[in-house]
């Protein structure tokens, strides 16, 4: 069965499952578990599943531009790899040099 198949399967099942009574929802299960291949819980995730909702990225939310990461990287890199308590501490005798060898900051940082 083509994914496109199973998708307007999906659709077409779904309604019906949602309006249905716990005995009836095992039936539907079983026949979509049987006709699509799925495991039982990705099934019931399927079909109780809203796909009007907006999908959240995965993963840590970002404080920091990618310019600056950039730059807070190349003076990790040099000061080898420090842990971050020391870098914290260090960052203010460094930015000088930083600017020094690399230009000002505004320059590499998008305001």
């Amino acid at each position: 069965m083509s994914k496109k198949s199973k998708q307007e399967y999906l659709l077409a099942i779904r309604r019906r499952y949602r309006q249905a009574t716990k005995r009836n929802k095992k039936q539907i299960l079983d026949e979509f578990c049987k006709v699509c291949g799925h495991h039982r819980k990705h099934a019931i995730r399927l079909l109780n599943k809203d796909f009007r909702t907006i999908k959240k990225k995965p993963g840590r939310k970002t404080y920091y531009d990618r310019e600056i990461i950039d730059v807070l990287k190349k003076i990790w890199f040099t000061a080898e790899h420090m842990c971050s308590k020391r870098m914290k501490t260090i960052l203010p005798i460094w930015l000088p040099h930083y600017e020094e060898h690399y230009g000002s900051l505004e320059s590499h940082i998008r305001q």
